[in-house]
């Protein structure tokens, strides 16, 4: 066996520190720019491959020679500035305007072969060696593009949501800094030794109805098991298996009180041509057997959502189909199903856009706002009157730029949802700008370490 099949290129040509697990919002960041230059399933791969041989996909700053980055693109071979190729976004723009190029020249490349024709390595053979992990990682960027619209996450049960981060890596912990009403907590607390390690899909909501929101981990695979711990207030207890086969594979998982009784439950996207929804709810201690609440809704790569649109204090399902058609459809909770879906804006969040969930205005119903990143780095905001949205409008001129990771909740407890952004890189801030009702206003940093590369925060 060759020893060296695991390791990165960068660190094997070049002794680069290059850590043994993968950053989850660079593979993030290169699976929304493959869509937004309609990667095909085979590019996309291919550029998981690569990424993952090259960097086992994380943004270095060294390599081999001149290479930098997830790629490890070198300025000498016209790859771009430094600057350029050490931002991941535009790195993989270079990368799968190339791909995508070479795949309709060669239609008969394997994935590796095509990862090949753009890299140019001196080791052509280890893109196709490496196609299960890519495999695994793409599941996991799909599903985090698809889940994170926005959940609660007030911990403490004050009234005011908090942030919180899954370092995801072999240690598993878990942090939380609460909010004070103007700020998070300077030094944020391990709330938890061992939750959602590596692979596994964190999110939150208030799962026994006390108040305080908890901690799910769905972890997918063949097993499928879905594991929750609870908020005493100021820390976790132990993760309980709460359901033994839930959101296998690459089903996409959304935390929401769909039947209405004050308990969060559990749903699964299972996408596709079948695209059913399945939902788990909540009897306090556990969730009970998955059933069938909607038989084809978010097929394919729509961005699906929960929310409670029409404010009937039951969670509804919204759909965000996103690239050229940038559609909206809503399919609202009975308290035992989802009633069909329906058509509700007809443009928001086009492209690769990042779309988000919250009651902005206070009225009790949930809108959606979406995040344009980039240079612009606009906020839209549609608000619901209860059976649809309106038309989008600017909330914010700029908020959460190229790279940043944005999110919503209420952080001053007045009762209207406002948004964060984490910075990460070198920095790791975090910035809140506080909603008024009608406009989010400016942005100020609440805390100035938090949510580092390779975590997932919320």
């Amino acid at each position: 066996p060759d020893p060296d099949r695991h390791r990165a290129n960068a660190d094997l040509l070049a002794a680069c520190a290059v850590p043994a697990s993968h950053d989850p919002w660079v593979t993030l960041t290169v699976y929304r720019v493959g869509r937004q230059h309609n990667a095909n399933d085979k590019v996309m791969l291919a550029g998981f491959e690569a990424g993952w041989v090259e960097s086992h996909m994380n943004n270095v700053n060294c390599g081999d020679k001149d290479s930098l980055g997830v790629f490890q693109q070198r300025t000498t071979q016209g790859w771009g500035t430094p600057e350029q190729i050490m931002d991941v976004a535009y790195a993989a723009t270079q990368f799968f305007l190339q791909a995508v190029r070479n795949d309709r020249q060669n239609p008969g490349y394997t994935a590796g072969q095509l990862a090949q024709s753009v890299q140019r390595s001196g080791y052509p053979y280890r893109y196709d060696q490496e196609e299960a992990k890519a495999r695994g990682l793409l599941d996991e960027a799909r599903r985090m593009a698809a889940t994170l619209g926005g959940s609660p996450a007030d911990f403490d049960g004050d009234g005011k949501d908090d942030i919180i981060t899954f370092t995801q890596n072999a240690l598993a912990d878990v942090y939380v800094s609460p909010s004070t009403g103007s700020a998070f907590e300077g030094t944020s607390v391990k709330w938890h030794d061992w939750f959602a390690p590596g692979g596994e899909t964190p999110y939150t909501g208030d799962f026994d109805g006390d108040g305080k929101d908890d901690v799910v981990a769905f972890t997918h695979g063949t097993s499928a098991d879905v594991y929750v711990a609870t908020s005493t207030g100021t820390g976790f207890g132990g993760g309980a298996k709460w359901h033994d086969f839930f959101s296998p594979h690459g089903e996409i998982p959304a935390v929401g009180d769909f039947d209405g009784d004050g308990k969060d439950d559990i749903a699964t996207f299972t996408r596709g041509n079948s695209a059913d929804v399945y939902v788990a709810t909540s009897t306090g201690t556990g969730f009970g057997a998955g059933v069938k609440w909607h038989d084809f809704f978010a097929p394919g790569v729509e961005f699906p959502a929960v929310g409670d649109v029409d404010g009937d204090g039951k969670d509804d399902l919204i759909v965000f189909t996103q690239g050229s058609t940038a559609d909206v459809y809503v399919a609202l909770s009975t308290g035992t199903s989802f009633a069909p879906a329906v058509k509700v804006h007809d443009w928001f969040a086009p492209g690769v856009e990042q779309p988000r969930v919250g009651d902005f205005d206070g009225d009790g119903k949930a809108d959606i706002a979406a995040f344009t990143g980039g240079s612009n780095a606009d906020v839209f905001v549609a608000l619901s009157d209860g059976s649809g949205f309106g038309g989008a409008r600017v909330w914010n001129e700029f908020f959460a730029p190229a790279g940043e990771f944005p999110y919503t909740g209420d952080y001053d407890g007045d009762g209207k949802d406002d948004i964060v952004t984490f910075t990460r890189g070198n920095t790791s801030d975090v910035y809140v700008s506080l909603s008024d009702g009608t406009a989010f206003a400016g942005g100020g940093k609440w805390h100035d370490f938090f949510g580092l590369n390779g975590e997932t925060s919320l």
